[in-house]
């Protein structure tokens, strides 16, 4: 088996076409008076011009070739933390630099890793409510997943935990010639702006809304009942439930949108008391 080499050990596909990198900077809006962190800075394409607007960039990088070369770069307002996001705390990291109240917003954006994606979005989710937005990289399919709607092939649990922080928006569609290594899929910008308050289930719910969620969406072709009856819920409570609030007992959970799910979650609640 041949040997991997950096670049894929690391998943790192570098983001070279300027047409590109000048509208990921435009939807991020770097100001005097922000914090951002850069996740994956990789040669720093997006580091270099954040750090010319930017109050600071704090850049997380796992390769150390990469950051030797950041570091010697020696920008004064640019640090580099040599390690892998999913291992560090973004949250303390932030909590840190923004001591005092120094900074007015707190920014993330990034060229993510793909193999990582989905961990990354449970980080963006601890950080909700210290950051102003999140501008980041994805698979397309990750992309359309994230934002879709109920009815849509795409819509999972991870959508509506998602859209119930932040209003979630696919900026532009990326081929895979703008990077180095081009990828073998398509890539998405997507911005996250978190909501003043979220839309239906408070933070204290969510954990066991989203189990809930993956029991309804288990196997997406089986119906709401079928699926919830294989978690363990009872059969003749579902159809009351279904029943008093008008829904056909066959319904698939994707044809539900986020608040009938949670209506259904908490009457099954209440009844397996």
């Amino acid at each position: 088996m041949a040997k991997k080499t950096r670049r894929q050990l690391f998943g790192q596909h570098f983001l070279h076409e300027r047409r590109i990198l000048q509208k990921i900077i435009e939807a991020i809006k770097p100001e005097a008076s922000d914090l951002i962190l850069e996740i994956g800075p990789g040669k720093g394409v997006l580091t270099f011009p954040l750090v010319e607007k930017a109050g600071k960039v704090v850049a997380i990088e796992k390769d150390y070739a990469l950051v030797k070369f950041l570091e010697e770069k020696r920008i004064p307002n640019l640090k580099i933390i040599a390690g892998d996001i999913l291992a560090v705390s973004p949250g303390k990291i932030i909590k840190e630099e923004n001591q005092g109240k120094k900074y007015k917003s707190v920014k993330l954006v990034g060229n993510l890793p793909y193999h990582i994606s989905t961990q990354i979005l449970f980080v963006l989710l601890e950080l909700k409510k210290q950051i102003e937005r999140a501008v980041f990289l994805f698979q397309k399919e990750v992309a359309e997943r994230i934002v879709a709607a109920p009815g849509n092939k795409n819509y999972a649990p991870l959508s509506i935990l998602l859209q119930n922080y932040f209003d979630c928006r696919i900026l532009f569609f990326i081929k895979p010639g703008a990077f180095s290594p081009p990828p073998r899929v398509s890539s998405a910008c997507l911005a996250f702006y978190p909501r003043p308050k979220p839309l239906i289930f408070s933070s204290d719910q969510e954990e066991k809304f989203y189990e809930f969620l993956r029991s309804c969406f288990h196997q997406r072709r089986k119906t709401l009942i079928k699926n919830l009856e294989i978690s363990g819920y009872n059969k003749e409570n579902l159809t009351f439930i279904l029943n008093q609030m008008n829904l056909q007992a066959k319904i698939r959970a994707e044809e539900l949108n986020p608040q009938k799910l949670f209506e259904v979650f908490q009457a099954a609640k209440s009844l397996s008391l």
